[in-house]
């Protein structure tokens, strides 16, 4: 099997003499132009399949590599969620402690928060400005 077209290149050659006559003033650089196109071409044409191996293995490392960001991200968002209802959850059982504590000595929750305001100095809460 041939690995150059002649026919290719000659036609080639005569397109750069004729069309780029001010850069190939002659026919021979034409041709040798036209013989570096050709051996070029078929380099190219010998790499391609390596290239494209080589693209397509890329392509499926940055598939994956995506993947797992996004499985990094559900797991993320769902320990941020987790930890949101356990704040919640131990604001209540304190809320609930709390109120608790507050039955225990007959008084309702809001004068019982009163009541540990003023105990750590923070008054009735009257701002008195800066």
């Amino acid at each position: 099997m041939k690995q150059y077209n002649l026919s290719k290149i000659m036609k080639r050659a005569h397109q750069l003499y004729n069309n780029a006559h001010a850069k190939y003033p002659t026919f021979s650089e034409a041709l040798k132009k036209s013989w570096k196109m050709a051996k070029f071409d078929a380099m190219l044409a010998a790499n391609r399949l390596a290239m494209e191996a080589e693209a397509k293995a890329k392509a499926e490392t940055e598939k994956e590599h995506r993947e797992q960001a996004a499985i990094q991200s559900i797991l993320f968002n769902a320990q941020l969620e987790a930890d949101r209802i356990k704040r919640e959850a131990e604001a209540k059982a304190q809320r609930m402690r709390e109120e608790i504590a507050a039955r225990k000595e007959n008084i309702s929750y809001s004068e019982y928060q009163d009541r540990l305001s003023r105990a750590m100095g923070y008054g009735r809460g009257c701002y008195c400005g800066d």
